[in-house]
């Protein structure tokens, strides 16, 4: 509830002059749940191809296409999250620059 729902005032809509729903509070934990997701499937990337690497390199496997394969998809993986982490820490500075 708003501070001026609280005291009674309705909201009104600026437009139209009537008065408008309150909007519902968004407690964050779709956005905390999807980066813990991406996180994990990145870490899981990096395990498979880590695993893959000590198999071809122990003898165990001689396929260096798949091997590559993954250790791809694991650095494309990590690299596109150290790129998410930076726009995000760039969102946050730019909301603490800006002025009110």
């Amino acid at each position: 509830m708003s501070p001026l729902e609280a005291a009674g005032i309705p909201l009104l809509s600026p437009h139209l002059g009537r008065e408008v729903e309150p909007k519902q509070e968004v407690d964050g934990s779709g956005f905390a749940s999807l980066v813990k997701e991406a996180v994990g499937k990145t870490n899981d990337q990096i395990q498979r191809a880590e695993t893959a690497g000590n198999e071809f390199a122990a003898g165990r496997v001689d396929d260096i296409h798949g091997t590559m394969m993954e250790l791809s998809k694991a650095d494309i993986e990590l690299r596109f999250a150290g790129n998410v982490r930076n726009k995000v820490i760039d969102a946050f500075y730019e909301l603490w620059r800006m002025q009110i």
